[in-house]
This record gives C-alpha cells, structure tokens and sequence, in this order.
C-alpha cells in the first residue's frame, strides 16, 4: 500500500518542482532578486523558492525521523543569484527529497515525530509532515508567479 502513495508524493512534488522551472524559466537575474516594493519587507522569487525547496527538504526529512540542519532564515537573505542557480537547486532538491521518498515505510507515515519549527516544537505524524510539505511548496509557488506578474506588469 505504501508504494502507490509513496509515488503520488513523489509525483505532487515533482509538478511543484515543474511548475518552479517555469517561473524560473526565461526571466532575468533582475527579476529572480526583484523585491515588490523595493524593500526588504518583501521577498524576491529566488528567495521564496530556496525558502520553499529548504523547507521541503526539511519536511520531507522529519517525515521519515531524519534529522538535517536547516538554516530557515538564509533562505530570505540570498541575493544576487541567477537562473542557473535557482535551477540547480531545483534540481538537486528534488534528487535528495526522492531519497527521502526512497526511504519512507507505512510505519513512518503513523509515527509521530516532533521538530522544533518557526513556528515551535510541533509533533505530528510522517503523513502530516509530508503533506504540509506539498501545502507549504504550493503557498510559496503561488507567491512567486504573482511576483513574477508584478515585476512583468510593472511600468519602467
């Protein structure tokens, strides 16, 4: 039973990353670090996708009891990067999540796990921790298309 779910995940994830690619996909280093507003109380795409594929990596981890470092607040101080970047990483999340994915049992996805988070010590199950992960990722595509939107609308 858990192989089927194990590749629904894998493939949610895997159109998310797709659907990165595409934001990504034909826009300048200018408006990967463009900040709406042009002020740091906003985020750039490249910054709301290395937040996004970051935290995954994170969840995907904790759903499965694996612990890995994580430096949340890095993710929004990033500057300056280009496409290539940006894509690169795309890429290699994707590859160390599958591992993840390569690992998970049906004993994972009941065992509760807990984490310290930015939001506080939470304790939830594998099954909660992977599906806040595809939430978490979709929230942060959302964001970053708009943004992309806003610095191809904006009047130079």
């Amino acid at each position: 039973m858990i192989d089927p779910l194990r590749e629904s995940i894998r493939q949610v994830l895997s159109e998310q990353k797709t659907a990165m690619r595409a934001i990504v996909d034909g826009l300048s280093d200018e408006g990967l670090n463009w900040l709406p507003g042009g002020n740091d109380e906003t985020n750039s795409i490249a910054q709301m996708l290395s937040h996004a594929l970051e935290a995954e990596r994170f969840l995907a981890a904790t759903s499965i009891d694996a612990t890995v470092d994580r430096s949340r607040e890095a993710q929004f101080q990033i500057e300056n990067v280009s496409a290539t970047d940006v894509l690169v990483t795309i890429d290699q999340s994707e590859q160390i999540v599958n591992g993840f994915l390569d690992q998970l049992t049906a004993e994972h996805l009941g065992q509760e796990v807990s984490r310290g988070t930015a939001l506080g010590s939470r304790s939830h199950n594998g099954s909660w921790w992977l599906l806040h992960a595809i939430e978490h990722s979709n929230e942060h595509i959302g964001q970053a298309s708009l943004t992309r939107q806003l610095f191809e609308g904006r009047s130079v």
